[in-house]
């Protein structure tokens, strides 16, 4: 069973994850996926210069979180890991599990720098790939949605604090078979066991339904997460250089004549960019960007002033 350790390290480094100096905080929150983040980053100790701490986001939205949280800090006592956990509180009965998540990596996210951490690591799997990128599929997304989570992400604009998610190379059965040999304990969410939320229909009722048409679903669609990950950083990449390219020396101003040189994915690309330049936040709505695209479509002249664009 420690080929799953071997397997994950290969994606580790295969993704340039972790590296030596690292200080990572591991958000723990005693079930199956967290509890072996936390061994692996341990075992990863024996091949890499890092250190370590643990947190545990105490949400209040189940009796259980109170034993959780003393399970969590015991184990993290166990290895000597510095521990933290930081209450939040969701207001409203609406979107819980969206409220809840942008909480709780605002709360890691200040752990972090507490504990001069420079990565957060999270426990999400292959099969949380998978929900994801169906999820995205049946509400509408592009390339980028459709390569579901990735490996490693700034969590919040201009900070250096990124999110690793070294174990989306593997599926939960691995995960489950691993702590079951090694006798390692862990918690379970009641909560993910109800149909009442939409990622739990996703994992219960759905993907068991696409496995019985083909058992390799799960790897399929994990595989092409990863390429669609890579073809976007691509076109990412591409796009930022047009972007570049289409202002005038000023940098008021749009060089329409470069613009209308793009191929039209390429135009997708530099009208999400100057939405991002001028409200501030990445924008990834398909009606907002193609409207802009056909606005500057019919742009007669040879320059367009910032301003005159119609989301100022």
């Amino acid at each position: 069973m420690t080929n799953i350790l071997k397997k994950t390290r290969q994606f580790a480094e295969e993704r340039a994850l972790i590296k030596g100096g690292d200080r990572i905080l591991i958000a723990v929150s005693g079930g199956p996926d967290s509890v072996f983040l936390f061994y692996f980053l341990q075992y990863l100790r024996k091949f890499f210069d890092i250190s370590i701490a643990v947190a545990y986001i105490h949400h209040h939205l189940r009796e259980e979180a109170d034993e959780e949280l003393v399970f969590v800090k015991t184990l993290a006592g166990k290895y000597k890991a510095p521990f933290y956990f930081k209450d939040i509180y969701i207001k409203g009965s609406s979107g819980i599990e969206e409220k809840a998540r942008k909480e709780r990596y605002k709360a890691l996210y200040s752990i972090a720098r507490e504990a001069q951490c420079n990565k957060i690591a999270v426990g999400h799997n292959l099969d949380d790939q998978v929900e994801t990128v169906i999820i995205r599929f049946i509400k509408g997304t592009g390339i980028a949605g459709l390569g579901g989570i990735l490996p490693e992400k700034k969590l919040f604009p201009r900070t250096e604090i990124a999110v690793i998610r070294p174990m989306l190379c593997l599926e939960k059965q691995e995960i489950l078979r691993f702590l079951k040999e090694k006798k390692r304990e862990y918690r379970i969410d009641a909560t993910n066991l109800s149909t009442n939320f939409f990622r739990n229909q996703i994992r219960l009722e759905v993907v068991p339904l696409l496995l019985q048409h083909n058992p390799q679903f799960k790897k399929k669609i994990a595989q092409l997460s990863f390429l669609l990950q890579d073809d976007f950083a691509f076109l990412q990449r591409k796009g930022y250089e047009a972007f570049e390219r289409i202002f005038t020396d000023k940098g008021d101003a749009l060089n329409m004549a470069e613009y209308r040189r793009l191929d039209v994915s390429l135009k997708r690309m530099v009208a999400g960019l100057l939405i991002e330049k001028i409200t501030g936040a990445p924008y990834r709505s398909y009606n907002k960007i193609r409207q802009l695209v056909e606005f500057l479509d019919q742009y007669p002249g040879k320059r367009l002033k910032i301003e005159k664009l119609p989301l100022c």
